[in-house]
C-alpha cells in the first residue's frame, strides 16, 4: 500500500476556520450576540413593557401610545433559562379608607427566568408598570427618562418632610432623593416612581450620581443587605389624572392580613396640640375638644404627647357619651419591646381607646420597617387603628394592614407652629402634594389651620385641603374657637367625609393648581387649591350622574380675607366657574336632588 501523503492546508484557510470557530463561540456566549426582547402589553393595550437583553445585561422599556417614557436598567445579568411566561393578574379588594373603597388590579405578568437562579417578574397595567426580582443579589436598578424630562424631587430625609422642587432631570444635583418622584416626560405623559410591597426589608430611595446625570438609581440605606426578593419598583404612567387616580402602588402591597375589617373606622379628629402643645395634659381642655368634635359630628379626638394616664379613662367615657372616640399618641420606642407593646395595647384597649398615633420612627432600615409590621399586627389584635408619624412614606402597608389609617411623611402644618420654626407653608407645596406624596397613600397633613400666623394662602385654600388631601384620619388642627369664627366653613367641616368611593383629578398641574373631585356615596366634593395669581378657574362637571340635578354648596374667598358661600342647582352638562384669589381656592359639595 502506498503511504498516505499529508498535504499542508493553505494558511488562509486555517485562519478562516479559526475565525469561524471564534464567531460561533461568541454567538453562543450569554454575554454577547443580538439583542433579545420579551414584550407584554397592559389589558387595555395602553402601556407596554419590553424587557431586552444585550451583552447579558437586561433593561426594561416602558412605552405608552407607542412612545417610550421610561427605561429601567435592572442590574440583572445572565442568559435566559427557557422561554418567558405570560399570564393575567386580576385582583379585587376593599379598604376602609383611601382614594376609593373598592379597588381592582388588572395586569399582564411577564416572568423571565435567568441563570444562576434569578427570576424577573414584570406587571403591566393600564396605569403603570412594576417589576421585582428574586435572587437578584443587587439593588442597582435605575430609572431614566427621555432627554428634557422634568422632575419634582424631594431631597431624602428620614421623616420625608421636605418640599418638592422642580428640576430638569439631567440637572438634578448628586445626592439622595425620597420616593415618590414625579417626572414630566413630555407630550402630556407623566410618571410617578415609587416602591411597594415592603414588609420586613429595608425601604429604598433614589440617588443621583455625578457620573450619571439624568439617571435615578434605586438604592438601599447604607449597610443594608439586599433581600432574596426585592419589593416592587413601581412607575405609575399616564396623564396627570391617571397618576392621581392610580391604585397601583396600594395594590402591590399584598393581600390584607386582617380578615374582618368591620371595626376599622375612618374619621375626622379634633386635635389640640397644634394650637397648644400643653393641652393634651389638660383634661378640661380635652372635654372642650370632645364637645367640638361632637358638634361637627367628627369621629375622634386625639390626645397627643403629654396626656395623663389617670385622665384618659374619664375622657374616653365622656367622649363615648357624645359619640366621639379617643386616640392616643405614643413614641415608637415605648413599643419596641414586644411584651411591653402587648401590655400597653391591652391596657389602652381596656380603657376604650380606639387607636394610636405612633411617632418618631425616623428610619428606613429593615429593622425599623419590621417595627411598622409588628405595631400594625399587634394593634389589630386589640382592634386599634394606627397613624404613623415621623415615618416613611406608605409602601403598600394600607392594603396589607388596613388598620393603618394614615401616615405623616409630609411637610404639613406642624411647620407653621412657632415651636417648630414658624415657617410659612408654600402654596406650591400644597399643590405638589396632590401629584406626589398623596398619590401613594393616606397623608396626615393636619389641615385647615385658619389661625396660622405665617401663611401665604387664603381661607378658602386652607378649607379646601380637607378634600384635596386624602387621609383615613383627617386631623383638623385649629381650635374650636377658630372654627366657630368661620361660620361659612361650618357646614363643610361637619359634612366632609374621611373615606371616599372615587377620586378624580379635574384640572391642574404641579406648581400651579389642583382641582380634585371625590365621591362619597352619591355625593361629590370638589376642591381647588392654587399657587397662582387671581384668575377665573373652570371645572367640567361631566362626572356627575347624567339626568340628575344637584344642589351645589360653594365656599370661596370673599375678596376681603374671609369666606363666602353660595348655593345653586347644577347638572352634568354644567361647568363650574369660580374667581379664585391669589393662592386661593374653593370647596364645593354637590348633593343629588331627589
Amino acid at each position: 500500500m502506498a503511504p498516505r501523503v499529508l498535504r499542508r492546508r493553505p494558511r488562509a484557510l486555517l485562519i478562516a476556520c479559526a475565525a469561524a470557530l471564534l464567531l460561533l463561540a461568541i454567538a453562543r456566549s450569554p454575554s454577547a450576540g443580538p439583542k433579545r426582547t420579551w414584550t407584554a402589553a397592559s389589558p387595555g393595550g395602553t402601556v407596554t413593557a419590553t424587557v431586552g437583553s444585550r451583552a447579558g445585561a437586561y433593561e426594561l422599556a416602558v412605552t405608552r401610545g407607542g412612545r417610550r417614557l421610561l427605561t429601567a436598567s435592572l442590574g440583572l445579568t445572565g442568559a435566559p433559562d427557557g422561554p418567558a411566561a405570560q399570564d393575567t393578574v386580576h385582583d379585587t379588594y376593599v379598604t376602609p379608607a383611601g382614594k376609593r373603597r373598592r379597588h381592582e388590579l388588572a395586569a399582564r405578568r411577564l416572568t423571565l427566568q435567568v441563570n444562576r437562579g434569578r427570576r424577573l417578574e414584570v406587571l403591566v397595567a393600564d396605569d403603570g408598570v412594576a417589576f421585582r426580582q428574586t435572587g437578584a443579589g443587587s439593588q442597582d436598578a435605575a430609572w431614566s427618562a427621555p432627554t428634557g424630562a422634568r422632575a419634582w424631587l424631594q431631597s431624602y430625609r428620614p421623616d420625608y418632610e421636605g418640599p418638592y422642587r422642580p428640576f430638569e432631570l439631567r440637572s438634578a444635583q448628586p445626592g439622595e432623593y425620597g420616593f415618590p418622584a414625579l417626572l414630566d416626560t413630555g407630550a402630556g405623559a407623566w410618571a410617578l416612581l415609587t416602591e411597594s410591597g415592603v414588609t420586613r426589608e429595608a425601604a429604598a430611595r433614589l440617588t443621583v450620581s455625578g457620573g450619571r446625570p439624568g439617571v435615578l438609581g434605586v438604592v438601599l440605606p447604607k449597610g443594608e443587605a439586599s433581600p432574596e426578593t426585592t419589593p416592587w419598583r413601581v412607575a405609575v404612567v399616564g396623564d396627570l389624572a391617571t397618576v392621581v387616580g392610580s391604585d397601583l402602588p396600594l395594590s402591590l402591597g399584598g393581600p390584607s392580613a386582617i380578615s374582618d375589617t368591620s371595626w376599622i373606622r375612618p374619621g375626622r379628629a379634633a386635635w389640640s396640640w397644634w394650637s397648644d402643645a400643653n393641652s393634651p395634659g389638660d383634661a378640661s381642655r380635652q372635654r372642650v375638644m370632645v364637645r367640638a368634635a361632637s358638634a361637627y359630628r367628627w369621629e375622634y379626638v386625639l390626645l397627643d404627647e403629654g396626656w395623663n394616664p389617670q385622665d384618659v379613662p374619664g375622657i374616653v367615657r365622656y367622649g363615648a357619651g357624645k359619640g366621639v372616640r379617643v386616640m392616643l399618641w405614643t413614641a415608637w420606642d415605648a413599643l419596641r419591646d414586644p411584651a411591653q407593646r402587648q401590655r400597653l395595647f391591652a391596657r389602652w384597649a381596656s380603657w376604650g381607646v380606639a387607636g394610636v398615633k405612633v411617632d418618631f420612627l425616623l428610619s428606613d432600615s429593615a429593622a425599623r420597617m419590621a417595627v411598622y409590621e409588628d405595631i400594625a399586627r399587634d394593634a389589630a389584635r386589640y382592634r386599634l387603628a394606627v397613624v404613623f408619624h415621623g415615618c416613611t412614606v406608605p409602601r403598600g402597608i394600607q392594603r396589607r394592614w388596613p388598620n393603618v389609617l394614615s401616615m405623616e411623611a409630609v411637610e404639613g402644618t406642624e411647620r407653621e407652629i412657632p415651636s417648630q420654626g414658624a415657617e410659612t407653608m408654600d402654596p406650591r407645596q400644597d399643590v405638589n402634594l396632590v401629584f406626589t406624596r398623596n398619590v401613594v397613600g393616606s397623608m396626615d397633613y393636619t389641615p385647615v389651620t385658619f389661625s396660622a400666623q405665617h401663611r401665604d394662602s387664603t381661607e378658602a385654600h386652607r378649607l379646601a385641603l380637607a378634600v384635596a388631601f386624602e387621609s383615613g384620619v383627617q386631623h383638623f388642627a385649629d381650635t374650636p374657637e377658630s372654627y366657630a369664627a368661620h361660620v361659612e366653613a361650618a357646614r363643610t367641616l361637619a359634612d366632609v367625609p374621611a373615606a371616599w368611593d372615587d377620586t378624580r383629578l379635574l384640572a391642574g398641574g404641579p406648581d400651579h393648581e389642583a382641582v380634585v373631585a371625590r365621591r362619597s356615596g352619591d355625593r361629590w366634593w370638589v376642591a381647588s387649591i392654587t399657587a397662582t395669581g387671581a384668575h377665573v378657574q373652570t371645572a367640567d362637571l361631566g362626572f356627575l350622574q347624567a339626568g340628575r340635578n344637584y344642589r351645589l354648596h360653594l365656599v370661596r374667598d370673599d375678596g376681603h380675607g374671609g369666606l363666602a358661600a353660595e348655593d345653586r342647582t347644577v347638572t352634568s352638562h354644567d361647568r363650574l366657574s369660580v374667581a379664585v384669589e391669589r393662592n386661593g381656592g374653593y370647596v364645593a359639595e354637590l348633593v343629588p336632588i331627589a
